[in-house]
């Protein structure tokens, strides 16, 4: 299965959001949402001086 850049950002949010789980995507997108989630978590608790 081809992974489509478009999907990681959908199946991010579903994910999010409590709509799916990250074990239930699709084998192929299971790691790019993962570090995906992660990025965006590591940009959001960044602490500001």
């Amino acid at each position: 299965m081809k992974v489509k850049s478009y999907m990681i950002t959908v199946y991010a949010v579903l994910v999010k959001n409590d709509k799916r789980k990250l074990e239930e995507l699709p084998e192929a997108y299971i790691v790019p949402v993962a570090e995906y989630l992660a990025a965006q978590d590591e940009s959001t608790s960044q602490p500001t001086a």
